[in-house]
Order: structure tokens, then sequence, then C-alpha cells
């Protein structure tokens, strides 16, 4: 690990450290009320006794996440591309894609649970509805806004359509994909969890929190919310840097920052 890798790591940290330093005084001095800001010298041991619980919360919610991202993932890469393709599908799907996109995931909650009771089936259906807008208008931006010169040229060159598309196309939509992933996953999480508050049955992050705000535990409300917040801090920071690595920077399209 270099000099450069291991400052920023140490710049990260002491942020965090002095937010956590603050909070233990402010709660300790009574600057905050400590009956309603549990001290973080009070939160980490109580979320470490319920490690084993913690870990079924945690998969529960991480399975919902996977499972409703990569379906969305694959619908709105499909809709987006054919979105920026054929002019005819984009002003056919955007009205409606516009109205309902529009609705915030947890208000449809109620809906789905009418139709499909409590539990994953409602949980990540909404997941898949709220993680898709963002994939599926980024991919007909990324590919609307290829120049129409290059395609002129494969054509010119007697490019077949199947290889323009993904020669021309995909390619120069990589960034704006990219893009798309990290706002719907990013949308997806916060929705998830938002839903379990009040349509899981039994486990997951939300489920948790909002079962221990209702006992009054708000060690665990809080300790929730630091996992939830570190767990895709972990995942941005791990999944999608690599496929940035990987596919942007590595092809130029983006430069890491000095």
């Amino acid at each position: 690990m270099n000099k450069k890798k291991i400052s920023s790591i140490i710049f990260g940290i002491i942020p965090i450290v002095l937010f956590f330093l603050f909070w233990e005084l402010f709660a300790e001095y009574e600057i905050l009320n400590p009956a309603l800001f549990s001290k973080p010298t009070i939160i980490f041991p109580k979320l470490f006794d319920k490690f084993p619980e913690l870990i079924h919360h945690l998969s529960a919610t991480i399975y919902r996440l996977l499972v409703s991202f990569f379906i969305a993932l694959g619908i709105g890469i499909a809709i987006g591309m054919l979105m920026g393709y054929k002019k005819i599908i984009y002003r056919s799907l955007n009205p409606l894609i516009t109205t309902v996109m529009t609705v915030p995931g947890i208000a449809m909650a109620p809906i789905f649970i009418l139709w499909f009771g409590f539990g994953d089936p409602t949980i990540i259906t909404i997941g898949i509805i709220v993680a898709f807008f963002p994939i599926v208008y980024n991919v007909a931006m990324g590919v609307r806004s290829v120049d129409k010169r290059l395609v002129q040229a494969a054509n010119i060159m007697g490019g077949k359509r199947k290889n323009i598309f993904l020669n021309v196309y995909l390619p120069h939509s990589v960034s704006y994909i990219v893009i798309g992933i990290k706002l719907g996953l990013a949308r997806c999480w916060r929705t998830i969890v938002a839903v379990e508050f009040i349509a899981a049955t039994s486990y997951g992050l939300g489920y948790m929190i909002w079962d221990a705000y209702e006992y009054l535990n708000f060690s665990v409300v809080y300790g929730g919310i630091i996992i939830m917040a570190i767990l895709f801090f972990t995942i941005e920071k791990t999944a999608i840097r690599q496929l940035e690595k990987r596919t942007i920077e590595r092809w130029g399209l983006v430069h890491e920052n000095e």
C-alpha cells in the first residue's frame, strides 16, 4: 500500500473518529440528552451483544437488495438501450416512467402489501421499481448522447447493426450506465430499509430499527442506522469502485482524482 492510499485512508477515518468523539462528549456532559442520544460507548457494546441476531437482519436486507437491484439492472439496461436507440420507444415510455418515478417507494408499500402481503415479495418488488428509474434514464441518456458521426462512420465502414450497437453505442454509454448503477443502488438500499419498517415480518435492518424504536431501545436504533450507513459505504467503495476502475477509468473515459 503506497503513501497516497495510506494518507487517503487516514484522512477518511479522522472525521469519523472526531464525529463519534464529540458525540460521546456531548452525551457524557449532557449537552445532548443521553436518554435520547445514546453514547457510542453504549451503542457498540449493545450491537456486539446482538451480533448473532444482527447477522440475520443484515443477511435479510442484503438478500432483498441484491435480488431487487440485479432484476432492476437487467430490465433497466434493456429498456434504457431501446429507449435511447429508438425515438418512438422513448416517446412512448417516457411519460409513463416520468409519472411513476415521482411516487416515493414507501408510498407504494400499502398497495403492494394489499396485493402481495407482508414480507419479501412486497419489499423486493418496491426495490425493483425504485432502482429501475435511475438506471433506465441514465442508460437512455447515454445511448442518445452518442455522437451520430461515429454511427455514420461505422455504417460507412459496413458495420452491421448488432456490431454498431455493441462497439459504438454500448462503450460510449458505459459512463452513464455506471452513474445509473450508483444512483439505482443507493435508492434501492434506502427504500428497502424504509419499507422493512412496515412490511418485514421478522428480519431486516429496517425491521430491527423499528422494533427497537417501539421498545424505546435507542441504542439499537442508532446502532442500526450506523451499520446501515457503514454497510452501504463499504459496498460503494468496493463493488462500485471496482466497476469504475475496470470500465470508465480503464477505458480513459474519466481519470482518478489526484
